[in-house]
């Protein structure tokens, strides 16, 4: 990395910063629901788990409760994890030395897209899936704030993408690769699903988007300056607002 780069988590959208909780919460209260759509029919009694990145939690407890198993949670940071009987490992899942172990699922949810080494963890992750067992990852797809209708929302939230690409490495964009990717590694029974969630002004999606802001404001600010930022934070916290944020693609895969 170069000295302007770092991992997803270090510094920008750390678990340490005010804030940050909230921030996952308002995304998890938007596309759990999704998530659990698509685990439901994977997701049976006795099945050992795996949530990679699980930021708050919340699927590792969907899985727990639908499997009746113990489930493992995997982060760089797990101090919003604990209490609620999880196996805990806190690891930086980029070292290639890295594994947890061997699952009939495993599942990670907007975590690849935040990885510079995003290829070599996917080929990793899906050697933790036992034969048989299932591959479940999501990640986003950026459609709504390049054609929204407010230009302070499209200019801030294109300069955000372009912090965290430029920052941490991130792409807002790779679930449009997906299901290419499980399939190249061998997996079968491949499928995927898109999932767009409207973006109401002072809606959970919408205060994602305002605490990403937040986040990164003194960057956005010095490329866009106060007044448009700040237009883009009234638009997302309008009531009257009615827009679209990312999308969420997800594939899942059986491993031979």
């Amino acid at each position: 990395m170069t000295p302007r780069e770092e991992r997803y988590g270090d510094r920008l959208y750390s678990h340490r910063n005010p804030g940050e909780a909230d921030r996952l919460g308002a995304l998890a209260r938007v596309f759990d629901p999704y998530s659990f759509e698509r685990l439901r029919p994977l997701a049976t009694p006795g099945l050992r788990t795996c949530d990679v990145g699980a930021g708050l939690g919340t699927v590792a407890a969907w899985l727990m409760d639908a499997c009746r198993e113990q489930a493992t949670v995997v982060d760089l940071d797990v101090r919003h994890l604990g209490g609620r009987g999880f196996h805990e490992i806190q690891a930086d899942i980029t070292e290639p030395a890295f594994t947890p172990g061997l699952f009939d699922l495993v599942h990670a949810r907007f975590l690849l897209m935040h990885l510079r080494e995003r290829e070599n963890v996917l080929a990793r992750m899906a050697r933790w899936v036992r034969p048989g067992g299932w591959l479940v990852v999501s990640d986003a797809w950026d459609l709504g704030p390049a054609s929204s209708p407010c230009a302070a929302y499209r200019e801030t939230a294109a300069v955000a993408s372009e912090l965290a690409s430029g920052t941490t490495g991130s792409d807002l964009n790779l679930g449009r690769s997906y299901p290419r990717p499980l399939a190249g590694l061998g997996f079968t029974e491949v499928g995927f699903a898109v999932d767009v969630p409207p973006l109401h002004g002072g809606g959970p999606l919408a205060r994602f988007w305002s605490g990403t802001a937040n986040a990164s404001r003194p960057a956005l600010v010095e490329r866009l300056g106060d007044a448009t930022v700040d237009e883009a934070l009234a638009y997302l916290a309008d009531p009257a607002t009615q827009d679209l944020g990312i999308a969420m693609v997800t594939m899942w895969g059986r491993r031979p």
